[in-house]
């Protein structure tokens, strides 16, 4: 059984008892799935993979890098979504035990799982709360358990001065290496970490995320980090910033890292943009750029890509771009 499973499973299954009015506060003060959930313009498609995809490229086509930012949402949200389902699943269920500045949800174990599961939350001050789900063997005793999420929390609050669910800002972490020391765990290495801020539903949400010596998708015998910066107004559109540092500039005899930065922006139509820098490793002081627009219905309109010879580029930047001057990222 997977770590997430088991996770999912173990959340369902939580029962307890405990007062209703401390119970309500607790819960209130978890971050949701709307709070850190990245998202951009929808439509489907493949991420690009490598320098040979931008070739076929041609205008009217739907955007490489706009489906390459689509695509990198969906890694991000799949580390934010196992921990905030999770953290939701079992706080729909009463806590073991509730005192002024504590609940206890758990331990819990399935009847047919090798691990046992426990979710603590903890007033730490005015309205902000810190919060862990811990991990043990079975048949480990108490002392085993590991924490392989920890996260803080600050509500925002109403006139009243009460906690307003979904509102907020903290971070959280999410430790494979640790949950690889359980009986059951799955194949992930690494950590997992995002800070997020969405005080009430006018201001901009951010959500920074970053993963660190995680598996590359492409070489399971390779770590990598990355990163990745979101930001949104409401009805106003967004920008997406991500790096990503990997052997992309495959040179004989070398291994060095190349960093790879992106930065996306688009409009609340859907229109949008992407800058994009490729530099370090083994290109020295040498650095390529591509710079992509697309339309309404994510069509390609305008492209240049240095590093392509012959150059492959077509439309007009001030008619055809949303935005209409290149910005790239400062991860």
């Amino acid at each position: 059984m997977t770590l997430r499973k088991s996770l999912l499973i173990s959340a369902l299954m939580l029962v307890g008892c405990g007062r209703m009015d401390r119970e309500e506060e607790f819960r209130a003060v978890l971050p949701t799935k709307e709070m850190v959930e990245v998202k951009t313009p929808a439509t489907s498609g493949q991420a690009l993979t490598s320098e040979a995809d931008v070739h076929g490229l041609g205008q009217g086509d739907t955007s490489e890098l706009y489906k390459l930012t689509r695509a990198t949402t969906v890694l991000v949200n799949g580390g934010t979504l196992v921990v905030l389902g999770l953290v939701d699943r079992v706080t729909q269920h009463r806590p073991t035990t509730v005192t002024e500045d504590t609940a206890v949800w758990g331990p819990h174990t399935e009847a047919l799982a090798r691990n046992t599961w426990k979710l603590t939350v903890k007033k730490t001050g005015d309205n902000t709360y810190g919060y862990t789900v811990s991990a043990k063997p079975k048949e480990a005793a108490d002392s085993a358990f590991v924490d392989v999420i920890t996260g803080t929390h600050t509500a925002s609050v109403n006139k009243a001065g009460e906690p307003m669910k979904g509102f907020g800002q903290g971070e959280f972490t999410l430790d494979w290496d640790k949950a690889r020391t359980l009986p059951e765990h799955d194949n992930n290495v690494g950590r997992f970490t995002v800070k997020y801020s969405r005080l009430d539903d006018k201001s901009t949400v951010t959500v920074d995320a970053a993963f660190r010596q995680v598996r590359d998708e492409n070489d399971a015998s390779t770590l990598v980090d990355a990163d990745y910066r979101y930001a949104a107004v409401p009805g106003q559109g967004g920008q997406f910033d991500f790096k990503l540092s990997q052997d992309w500039h495959k040179v004989t005899g070398s291994d060095a890292k190349e960093n790879l930065t992106i930065k996306s922006r688009w409009l609340q139509t859907g229109a949008g943009r992407s800058d994009a820098r490729l530099s370090g490793g083994d290109l020295g002081q040498q650095e390529h750029t591509v710079n992509e627009c697309w339309d309404t219905t994510f069509a390609s309109r305008y492209l240049r890509a240095s590093y392509i010879f012959p150059q492959v580029r077509y439309g007009t930047e001030a008619t055809d771009c949303a935005f209409t001057s290149p910005v790239y990222s400062s991860l």
